[in-house]
């Protein structure tokens, strides 16, 4: 695994632990020498995680939708930015430039992201495994709702071996490769 595309949320939200799994994960993805690819903003968990990767020395690429948002929030650090037109561009370039995905917190940007990705992978459109990352309970109701929809006979149930949850950084890299190899 050389790189891994990271959703998180464009602030740092009222509980001060995501910010804390931000950076360590942005610290760990440095120090096993996986390239982050992020939004490319340096607001709230995304500054947190790209800065943190910066500082252990880690190469960080963001994928910043120029013209989008009210205020220019492009990270400004040692990247590599890359400009596109929208934020389906985004998305489209974070995929395309990663083996697997990580979603911490984050609203609905970032269930945007988590969901398109789950659908390109059930489609074949491209298989990415997914890590969901947090302390708790953040993700536990998304899940939830996975799972009512598939009991509703709407939705397959391969998304299950698409994506696993996780409260620790550093195990996303082993459940990444776990899930990539099962999906092969």
């Amino acid at each position: 695994m050389t790189s891994v595309a990271v959703f998180c949320a464009s602030s740092l939200g009222a509980v001060n632990e995501f910010a804390d799994l931000a950076n360590a994960l942005g610290e760990h993805l440095a120090e096993q020498q996986v390239t982050l690819v992020f939004g490319g903003s340096d607001s709230g968990l995304m500054g947190v995680l790209a800065d943190a990767a910066i500082s252990k020395g880690g190469k960080v690429i963001g994928v910043y939708p120029e013209g989008t948002f009210s205020r220019d929030v492009r990270h400004r650090g040692e990247i590599d930015l890359r400009l596109v037109s929208s934020m389906h561009e985004r998305k489209l370039e974070m995929f395309r430039l990663s083996d697997a995905a990580v979603a911490l917190p984050g609203g609905l940007g970032t269930l945007d992201e988590v969901v398109e990705l789950l659908l390109w992978t059930q489609l074949g459109i491209h298989q990415l495994p997914l890590a969901l990352l947090d302390q708790g309970l953040f993700w536990n109701k998304f899940e939830e709702f996975l799972g009512e929809v598939e009991s509703s006979g709407v939705l397959n149930s391969t998304w299950r071996k698409h994506v696993l949850r996780t409260s620790e950084p550093e195990s996303v890299l082993g459940i990444l490769e776990d899930l990539k190899f099962q999906m092969k």
